[in-house]
């Protein structure tokens, strides 16, 4: 292989800080100038500072998913030349039911001899690979038919019922409706292989649809907070969260015990999250709680996600001696709850601010429509932009424990 490791580490380093310079980039060209006496360039300055520690942690964990990947994928693609990388990465993309035919395209591409005709051979596969399946196209062309219709129709109609949510209906709709077309054209059948799991995302997904309608039909006024990039947004999350549960694609992982452990981690957090709400917002509990309970559960809202998705991660990786399978369950926990934590915060909204006159996350006093905002931003963006690394690590300190623990035992 042409490339060394370091220079793919070096690769990998340079497209993550690319990223987050471009988020620093967004950040301050949308942001509104500050309120003298403070300058642009100081806030700039602190905000650079400030972006240097999440860009750090994440280069941290791209270069361990690439350690990984260079240990076992890298090492066996490392030994291919570039037509049959080619077709190994089409090939890992193919549905299980298609998985013997890339087999044999993989063995047949060896007997191949000649750079032009190897390139040919393993292209031609390659599309083939991609290609939806070659049999009867009525089902998905009449599947697409409908999602563009209900797609086009989705807007208007569901604004006019609620007001402010016809781009996500449309959203919603269109995402979930191409990604259901894809499946159907790829697959024979569905496969529901951890059924329990996939419920739970389903219900969470439906949940956080409910919600929100329910959410701007009580406070019209909330519309104001989901404009048009918010909320396709929110519907890019829910239908990404739904096709992952429904579809299990294997590039997460095999392991069927990795989306329990993250299914039931998501589900545990959600319920402390809602007991500890009730306790901290009910008269009766309030004034009893402790100062230093109190600042533990103020600093659980911000280290919460990153245990949510370390712990399960750390479990499964454990269990599995995986790590592929740790990244499994922090990916099970990110998509189950993500729509639950995002459906429970409209609901305790709805709840705490007739009793408080609060938001959920207290910090400034505003408008209860300012929920909505709330919920997307801390549920939908923050809780996985801290939680991903953190599944990374979990899953990396559990795929190195059983060496280490080997290495320590006495000869």
């Amino acid at each position: 292989m042409s490339w060394t490791r370091r220079r793919y580490q070096v690769l990998t380093a340079g497209l993550v800080v690319a990223a987050w310079a471009a988020v620093y980039a967004v950040m301050v060209a949308t942001s509104e100038p500050p309120a003298p006496p403070e300058s642009a360039a100081k806030v700039n300055r602190e905000l650079a500072i400030l972006m240097a520690v999440p860009t750090l942690v994440y280069v941290a964990a791209a270069l361990l998913v690439l350690h990984f990947w260079l240990t076992r994928a890298g090492a066996r693609m490392s030994a291919m030349d570039p037509p049959e990388r080619a077709l190994a990465a089409a090939v890992a993309t193919l549905p299980e039911h298609r998985r013997d035919w890339g087999a044999a395209m993989t063995a047949e591409l060896a007997e191949v001899r000649g750079r032009s005709a190897r390139w040919r051979f393993a292209l031609s596969c390659a599309m083939a690979a991609l290609w939806p399946r070659t049999g009867p196209w009525a089902v998905p062309a009449l599947l697409a038919a409908v999602v563009v219709a209900a797609t086009v129709a989705a807007g208007p109609v569901v604004d006019a019922a609620v007001p402010g949510l016809g781009v996500f209906a449309a959203s919603f709709l269109g995402l979930a409706g191409a990604l259901m077309v894809l499946a159907v054209a790829r697959s024979r059948r569905a496969r529901f292989p951890v059924p329990a799991a996939t419920a739970l995302v389903v219900g969470g997904v439906a949940a956080s649809i409910v919600m929100t309608v329910v959410f701007l039909l009580r406070e019209p006024s909330a519309a104001q907070y989901l404009p048009p990039t918010r909320a396709v947004l929110l519907a890019a999350v829910l239908a990404g969260c739904l096709w992952v549960a429904v579809t299990s694609p294997r590039s997460l992982g095999a392991s069927r015990r990795a989306p329990y452990i993250g299914a039931g981690a998501a589900l545990a957090y959600v319920v402390g999250q809602l007991v500890t709400r009730r306790i901290t917002t009910d008269p009766r509990f309030a004034a009893d709680v402790p100062e230093g309970v109190a600042v533990l559960l103020g600093l659980s809202f911000f280290l919460g996600p990153a245990a949510l998705y370390f712990v399960p991660a750390l479990w499964a990786g454990l269990v599995d001696r995986s790590f592929r399978s740790g990244v499994q369950a922090g990916a099970w926990a990110a998509i189950a709850s993500l729509p639950l934590t995002y459906a429970l915060w409209l609901y305790e909204g709805l709840r705490i601010y007739p009793i408080t006159g609060e938001l959920v996350f207290a910090v400034d006093p505003g408008p209860i429509g300012a929920n909505l905002a709330d919920a997307v931003l801390w549920c939908l963006e923050f809780a996985p932009v801290v939680g991903i690394p953190c599944a990374v690590f979990g899953a990396a300190v559990a795929a190195n424990a059983p060496r280490a623990i080997q290495a320590n035992r006495p000869a």
